[in-house]
């Protein structure tokens, strides 16, 4: 049977989460935006019972506190659309992308050392896969790991890396061979004390203030062999299989935000007049708005069904990015539709429709963009070709 009510659990945990961002971000969020500093207290609030959200994507066994992904995506939109401020829904997916590789791949030692250090909410771990030359494709990476007796020697550098600077370690993707089918790519666990590693340059952006595009070099740095992470060669194996993952949570943040344009858009509009009438009673305003509404819940759908496969153990690839298309063109038209309904004030700090503008824009390009979602879907249309 398929159902569409949530369960009175998830109805617990969306009330929760509700509660849990207008308790810790609503109030920070302008001050956030205006300061540009990383809410390492929200995080750390995050650990806390009942919360506990800086352990849903981490076993029991190392301490973490599991959440099925759909249960996730429902705390993740609501955050976003209660919070008002998407850099602490980026927490709650550094909280993925630090740790999937390792939860999927890493030997026991690892997991035991490092995934304890994120569920409790000590450190976070990044996630080390772009490069500044190297993007959308992420087999073409340069840098390098070599391996010298019973070290391996890393050196290169990355970029948009976040949180680096408070995390406890990096996974880093790096170069091992230049044959095989994953082009020789493995992955490593670089711990941030590791001498050679440095946090270069920290990059202020448009929108998603208190993030921040952090580039990262690896100067000749020597971590254990092993902390390679499963086999050498798989990496890129392992970074799109955890992609996949926390792609899904991504989505319901763009679809929190989306949902917020609507009701702050909602809200002006019938407050403010014209001509003797609430801005609701404007066709050419409110029509568009119904359009945005409906597809906020198609994305919404679409992403629950990925969210759905992937706790059956299903592949959601295709799944998954078809939901990121569809949430990531619903969030800009939300927000570019939110300043229009505001007219001129909506270009101005005294609205945080604003803020939601700048937001958007830098953060519909995260994890995948979505021409690259459209190739993915494509090569299931077509099969695999070229680009």
């Amino acid at each position: 049977m398929i159902g569409f009510d949530l369960s009175e659990h998830q109805e617990q945990i969306k009330a929760e989460a509700a509660e849990f961002a207008a308790k810790y971000i609503t109030p920070r969020a302008a001050e956030i935006d205006k300061t540009d500093e990383s809410p390492v207290d929200i995080w750390q609030a995050m650990s806390k019972a009942p919360f506990q959200y800086t352990g849903m994507n981490i076993p029991a066994a190392y301490k973490g506190q599991p959440r099925p992904i759909l249960d996730q995506l429902i705390i993740i939109e609501e955050i976003t659309a209660v919070g008002k401020s998407p850099v602490s829904t980026i927490l709650l997916q550094i909280t993925g992308l630090g740790t999937a590789t390792v939860v999927n791949n890493a030997s026991e030692a690892l997991k035991k050392k490092y995934l304890p250090v994120v569920a409790s909410g000590q450190k976070m771990g990044a996630y080390g896969l772009t490069e500044p030359g190297t993007g959308s494709d992420a087999a073409a990476l340069k840098c390098k790991a070599r391996r010298d007796g019973d070290v391996y020697v890393i050196d290169g550098r990355k970029r948009y890396i976040s949180f680096a600077h408070e995390s406890a370690y990096i996974i880093v993707f790096a170069q091992t061979e230049s044959t095989g089918e994953n082009r020789g790519i493995s992955a490593f666990i670089v711990p941030a004390a590791t001498p050679g590693f440095r946090v270069v340059e920290r990059v202020s952006c448009m929108g998603l203030k208190g993030h921040q595009d952090e580039e990262l070099e690896f100067k000749a740095c020597r971590i254990p062999a092993e902390n390679l992470i499963g086999e050498e060669g798989k990496g890129l194996s392992y970074a799109l299989r955890s992609l996949d993952q926390t792609r899904t949570t991504l989505n319901a943040g763009f679809i929190g935000l989306a949902r917020a344009c609507v009701e702050e858009s909602v809200s002006y509009a019938k407050a403010r007049k014209t001509f003797g009438k609430e801005l609701y009673h404007r066709q050419s305003l409110s029509f568009p708005l119904a359009e945005v509404a409906a597809k906020i819940d198609a994305a919404r759908l679409m992403n629950f069904k990925a969210g759905w496969l992937h706790d059956r153990g299903e592949k959601h690839t295709v799944e998954t990015a078809k939901a990121k298309t569809l949430a990531t063109r619903v969030m800009l038209e939300a927000v570019d539709l939110a300043v229009e309904i505001h007219g001129g004030f909506g270009c101005t700090t005294r609205h945080i429709v604003e803020r939601y503008y700048r937001d958007a824009r830098i953060w519909s390009f995260a994890q995948g963009t979505p021409e690259m979602m459209d190739y993915l879907i494509s090569r299931d249309l077509f099969g695999k070709y070229d680009l």
